[in-house]
């Protein structure tokens, strides 16, 4: 046997050790429909989410492991719709310039100077960009398919609008502005409701808010702790203000019902501006933060349909 012959068997022999030590790391975690969640995938999926937020690395590693195994599922149950009603082509939509304003959105948010320096975050967190980039096509196709379904469910009332405008205007009143994070769930009937929201209070008690959003929220605000930001006492329901206004800030708020789901806000801040309103332009940002807040609740009503029909298997 040849001196090339005897190296080209062991370089053949490490390979298959090597693909077999591989393959016994990575086991099959979940059945989705017709897809699998490996414990690759998690690992993946949580690096992904700590880079969203640093917040994570405070939840214990069974905590994280959980966080990122109820994303995937999440995205998985959404991408088979998804891609049962559109064709995708996943290589073309990344490169597309909505991404790249995402994107830029982004690393923005998350005070990176430039695109550069976030991907080479990214890379050093052993998250792909590819991969970002197309779990952004997945939630942004998703908007379109809720926009598609429901939007001629879509009812506002321009005359409360107008109103509102009209009585901002006439009182040339102080606005309050408001900072926020959430916690949104929805259970099949109010005694799970009810446990639920137990088991959320006792989560915050000990890892705080922004940990027991991510781990318990079913709004992509999760993946940020919760976080909302400002928003103005115009801009959300009577009810909504009326619950904020009985917590101070760093408290929370008891369960607040909506169609949507049941919501426990966190005051983070607040404060009270006097701005010159120009008519116009206030009535299209109601119209626009009306509309969101619908399409939001279609959102989570038709997902937790899909996830109630979805094939579920843990392995």
């Amino acid at each position: 046997m040849t001196k090339i012959y005897k190296k080209l068997i062991c370089c053949f022999f490490f390979i298959i050790l090597s693909i077999n030590v591989v393959g016994a790391e990575i086991r099959i975690l979940y059945k989705i429909n017709n897809n699998v969640i490996t414990s690759f995938d998690v690992e993946n999926e949580s690096n992904y989410l700590k880079t969203l937020n640093k917040n994570l690395e405070n939840l214990s590693k069974k905590e994280l492991i959980e966080t990122a195994t109820q994303s995937l599922i999440r995205e998985k149950i959404k991408k088979d719709e998804i891609d049962r009603v559109f064709e995708i082509d996943y290589e073309r939509a990344i490169k597309s310039n909505n991404i790249k304003n995402i994107i830029k959105d982004l690393y923005s948010n998350l005070n990176f100077a430039s695109e550069k320096d976030f991907f080479n975050y990214l890379e050093k967190n052993n998250v792909t960009e590819t991969n970002l980039k197309k779990k952004f096509v997945i939630e942004q196709m998703w908007n379109q398919l809720i926009v598609n379904k429901y939007n001629n469910s879509i009812k506002i009332n321009e005359d409360e609008i107008n109103e509102i405008v009209d009585q901002i205007i006439i009182k040339n009143k102080e606005i309050i502005n408001f900072n926020l994070s959430e916690i949104v769930f929805l259970e099949k009937n109010k005694s799970d409701n009810e446990k639920k929201y137990f088991e959320i209070k006792k989560s915050i008690e000990k890892i705080g808010f922004e940990e027991t959003a991510i781990l318990y929220s079913i709004s992509e605000s999760a993946k940020l702790g919760g976080k909302i930001g400002w928003i103005n006492e115009n801009q959300i329901s009577k009810k909504i203000v009326n619950e904020i206004n009985k917590i101070n800030i760093g408290e929370y708020s008891e369960i607040i019902n909506t169609a949507g789901g049941n919501i426990i806000l966190k005051l983070n801040d607040k404060k009270k501006e006097k701005k010159k309103i120009d008519r116009e332009e206030e009535i299209n940002k109601l119209i626009r933060l009306k509309k969101n807040k619908l399409f939001t609740e279609y959102s989570i009503i038709f997902f937790k349909e899909l996830e109630n029909k979805a094939y579920v298997e843990k392995l």
